[in-house]
């Protein structure tokens, strides 16, 4: 078992997909300065690279070794928030500091940003009605006092519904150093803020529960963690079977590139798989780019919590630095990622990104008549990061395996948010995990955005052409279609326009959907294609018309099909916080555009409903959610057959 960091070929970052280096961020940031662009008004709420359009980005590639290459300025697009007038402006900048473009975005309204989560929470600890309320329950300390900056997911109170940029305060009393504060929710007391002036505009205190006083331990230093099994080493002596040129990996046939962004965190671009010497495409991009969390828990401390963790607050931002033996286990080699600190400053995260190949059992078997065994183990490929917003651990897993598939799985653990009411009340939407502390129902719904150019090639450069197409199993009844009565068939649409491609998961009908090229042929004359196959997932129980119904109306269908458009980037709008709903999938989806034999986009949404178990306390275990991008017809056979057997003969 060992690990490296992928620096010393990365440092550059020349290739126009690759993060934003350190460097890079230092010097885009001093040249806008420098520039007069940014001045001591101004917050970055977002740095991202700046993505070509395919066509260029198909040119680069086919001229990637030859001394005609086009040459393609890397750029970065920076979200800032201008403090003096609220207003939001993107500005699209080359990483010599030359200005492209500087935008307003009239009625938006930035991210919470870290520095205004940290000013909000000290003005809420200095204020005289707080500091009152605490001591009221017993807390003399302020320093005791745990708060978190939430957005207000739910109905902004009235009399502040004018338009400010608000956010509310959820408390917790931690009464030694390391004690979990999240054992001790302060019940009734909020300080509503305004984070673009750090007002302390409101503070309710309107319920008297006891803090709930039983701890909940789970250091190692606290409770022993003495369940202790026999080493576990992975070894690989002759060395690892992936390579890296930069942030492209290549591992056994596939190859692509590894991606970071500090809105989404993890991204897998530019995905191939060589099938036989011949280079097939299958993806451009995929990332998940919008994680909901709706509480559904009517209760004055549950309700307004709805955080869109990626488009509020930036999932990248909360990257962790992986550990060796913890995070990840094996031969490992690790990525650094740089985000852009809303004062400018420029924050390394080291080991953000873990790689790593690892057994995953049998890939396929089969015992003849004759006695002759032929088995096959199979291995898989891991791209993985995790974050920590709060309470919760999200990690994303991208795993690639020998039989041509794709996966991505999310863990979600950490720690369930809680709060307080009377022991044993009627609190019908929370589960009471000790006496009087209760983890309110919620759920955790995840989007894809998965840009598959399935089996595109050379048409790159003069446009992507696939097909989305719906199979269902059926039965007939009883009857001349069905003489026996276990007869069954598929049925398959082609969705044409994206109001048709509105769906969802049907397991009555084993559903799943395929994105096929109608171009491109297989040796049976089928067009070659990759089926998505959900797994976990849930369904909002939050109704349309509320408030997080309006604004992530992309909840409301597992699949969407849209035609693909570089601006339209994030299923809920490029601005959820406080926006009035609609924004995203529902608006782009109005035009209902032609999705047939063109270049499109898939957004499956999926999670889990988390209803809180004794056991999730007091470090919930992980849960997993996820969905499989398998071959159809995209091969002649399985590519695994091709896969040499172990070097100890199977018997």
């Amino acid at each position: 078992m060992s690990a490296v960091t992928a620096r010393g070929n990365v440092a550059s970052a020349s290739h126009p997909l690759d993060p934003l280096s350190k460097d890079e961020l230092e010097s885009l940031i001093s040249a806008l300065r420098r520039d007069g662009v940014l001045d001591h008004r101004h917050l970055i709420a977002m740095l991202q690279v700046e993505e070509p359009p395919k066509s260029v980005l198909a040119r680069f590639r086919s001229n990637q070794n030859s001394e005609d290459v086009e040459k393609i300025e890397r750029a970065a697009r920076v979200t800032v928030l201008d403090r003096s007038t609220g207003k939001v402006a993107e500005i699209v900048v080359t990483i010599a500091g030359h200005v492209v473009s500087n935008k307003v975005i009239e009625g938006a309204k930035a991210p919470v940003l870290s520095v205004e989560s940290e000013m909000a929470i000290s003005a809420a600890k200095r204020d005289a009605r707080v500091i009152e309320a605490l001591h009221a329950r017993g807390v003399t300390d302020i320093d005791s006092v745990r708060m978190e900056a939430w957005p207000i997911g739910a109905q902004i109170p009235k009399h502040l519904d004018d338009g400010r940029r608000i956010i509310w305060t959820p408390m917790w009393h931690q009464p030694t150093p390391e004690a979990n504060f999240y054992a001790h929710p302060i019940s009734g007391l909020h300080a509503i803020i305004d984070i673009d002036s750090g007002e302390v505009l409101a503070v309710e205190n309107d319920q008297q529960i006891a803090i709930p006083q039983t701890p909940g331990p789970y250091r190692q230093s606290q409770t022993g963690a003495d369940v202790e099994l026999k080493p576990f080493e992975i070894r690989q002596p002759e060395g690892v079977s992936f390579s890296f040129d930069g942030y492209k990996a290549n591992w056994e046939r596939w190859s692509f590139r590894i991606g970071f962004c500090q809105r989404e965190g993890l991204v897998i671009h530019d995905v191939w798989f060589d099938d036989g010497g011949q280079l097939r495409k299958i993806a451009h991009r995929m990332s998940i780019a919008e994680l909901v969390i709706p509480y559904g828990d009517p209760s004055q401390g549950a309700y307004r919590k709805n955080a869109f963790d990626t488009g509020e607050f930036g999932l990248g931002n909360y990257t962790n630095s992986l550990t060796l033996g913890c995070d990840c286990l094996g031969e490992i080699v690790y990525f650094d990622v740089a985000v852009a600190n809303p004062d400018g400053t420029v924050r390394e995260i080291k080991n953000a990104i873990c790689t790593h190949e690892e057994d995953f059992g049998i890939l396929w078997k089969h015992v003849d008549i004759d006695g002759n065994v032929e088995v096959r183990r199979g291995r898989r490929f891991v791209v993985s990061s995790i974050v920590t917003i709060n309470n919760y651990e999200y990690g994303y897993f991208w795993y690639f395996y020998q039989d041509g598939s794709i996966e991505f799985e999310a863990k979600l653990t950490g720690i369930v948010l809680t709060l307080a009411d009377n022991p044993g009340a009627d609190h019908v939407s929370a589960t009471e995990l000790e006496p009087g502390l209760w983890a309110p129902y919620h759920q955790h719904i995840l989007c894809a955005r998965l840009d598959l150019d399935i089996d595109s090639g050379a048409d790159e450069i003069v446009g992507v052409r696939n097909s989305v197409v719906e199979v269902d199993s059926f039965a007939h009844e009883m009857g001349p279609k069905n003489i026996h009565g276990g007869a069954y068939e598929i049925s398959e649409t082609i969705l044409k326009r994206e109001l048709d491609a509105k769906r969802v998961v049907d397991p009555f009908k084993s559903r799943f959907w395929k994105v096929i090229n109608p171009n491109r042929k297989n040796h049976m004359g089928k067009p070659v294609g990759y089926k998505l196959i959900s797994g976990h997932t849930t369904y909002p129980l939050a109704k349309p018309e509320s408030t997080i119904g309006r604004r992530a109306g992309f909840m409301y269908q597992h699949l969407w099909v849209t035609k693909n458009e570089n601006n339209e980037r994030y299923p809920a709008g490029d601005y959820p916080f406080q926006h009035a709903g609609g924004a995203g999938l529902p608006q782009w989806t109005q035009a209902n555009r032609d999705i047939e034999n063109t270049d499109v986009v898939l957004w499956h949404v999926f999670g889990t409903n988390h209803i809180p178990r004794a056991e999730d306390w007091p470090v919930m275990p992980v849960e997993r959610t996820g969905f499989h991008l398998k071959p159809s017809g995209f091969f002649a056979r399985s590519p695994a057959i091709d896969v040499a057997p172990s070097a100890k003969p199977c018997h």
